[in-house]
């Protein structure tokens, strides 16, 4: 004899249904969290990539190169007009004697904006929840960067760029959800990219993503 045909009861699947809801409810929040801090850190990386081509076109070149952060469009139209602002969000690389452009980029690039908004990365920001964060941006940002035919820089000290998104709340050195990084350009011109949050003592102990 044929067995019946056995299917799900429209109980069963209404209840499958309302226990995916609230996995995907509970699980939103963090997929949202995830993908914050993810464009944070490829502006952070895309900004590290800046500074270590200029490095190396100025080695290439035997010539000194300039990394700039910037409110003017990073256009080869605007190499000679660019003026290096502390708290831009585009950055662009040009020979330091304005003649040459090198590379530039839109901070809006990647954030998933549109053309004329505003990018959610910050660099360098004071301004409040940031202005919360102990682990403060530098006094007295630096705005541009040259380096030498030896790929050193004209810094007195080492330069220090910090990322964070207002938008998605404090950094998590403020007890906030936001993964917010450094790059620092060593005065040798040696630059890298470093965590924050990440302790002293895991630091101490060996952990390279530490500040």
């Amino acid at each position: 004899m044929n067995r019946p045909v056995q299917g799900f009861t429209l109980i069963e699947m209404m209840i499958t249904i309302a226990i995916i809801g609230v996995l995907l409810a509970l699980g939103a929040p963090r997929f949202a969290e995830y993908l914050r801090n993810a464009k944070l850190r490829s502006a952070a990386e895309v900004f590290l990539t800046g500074v270590q081509l200029a490095r190396s076109e100025a080695v290439r070149m035997n010539a000194p190169v300039e990394f700039l952060l910037t409110a003017t469009d990073p256009l080869p139209a605007n190499v000679g007009a660019a003026v290096a602002a502390a708290n831009g969000t585009n950055w662009m690389v040009r020979t330091a004697d304005l003649g040459t452009f090198i590379d530039g980029k839109f901070g809006i690039e990647g954030s998933g904006r549109g053309t004329g908004q505003l990018t959610p990365v910050r660099i360098n920001d004071i301004a409040a929840p940031a202005s919360a964060d102990p682990d403060a941006p530098p006094a007295a940002p630096t705005g541009s960067i040259i380096f030498n035919s030896l790929g050193r820089t004209n810094l007195a000290n080492q330069a220090v760029f910090k990322f964070n998104n207002p938008e998605a709340g404090v950094c998590v050195t403020a007890g906030g959800p936001v993964r917010c990084l450094k790059v620092i350009v060593a005065v040798g011109g040696q630059a890298r990219l470093c965590d924050p949050a990440v302790s002293a003592a895991a630091v101490a102990a060996g952990d390279s993503r530490g500040c």
